[in-house]
């Protein structure tokens, strides 16, 4: 990714699929196989959102790494219920806090 290039609201949701990806999303690789799954790539963003609230609660995720999860489920959630720039800085929050998680769950 081009550092000085800023990621679209669609790019960012994309992004957040991603770390969900039921075949190469990191967050379904870091629990166990009794939690959650994946999702598609072309999952809307409610799914998205309930998703990161089960990895969130999965027993297997570290409490550093749930806590980003959490509040990436929060952010996410907002976008759903805000329009332009306020629905833009949520899904940013959003993707924000899943870089935390993952770097959290690379420690």
């Amino acid at each position: 990714m081009n550092a000085g290039k800023r990621l679209t609201s669609d790019e960012l949701v994309e992004e957040l699929r991603s770390a969900l990806d039921a075949e190469s999303g990191w967050l379904p690789a870091l629990v166990s196989p009794e939690g959650p799954v994946g999702i598609s790539k072309e999952a809307a963003l409610d799914v998205v959102v309930r998703r990161l609230q089960e990895f969130a609660e999965a027993p297997t995720v570290p409490e550093a790494v749930a806590r980003q999860l959490r509040n990436a489920a929060d952010a996410a959630d907002a976008a759903l219920v805000t329009e332009g720039s306020a629905q833009y800085g949520a899904l940013g929050a959003a993707y924000a806090y899943i870089l935390q998680a993952h770097h959290a769950a690379s420690e």
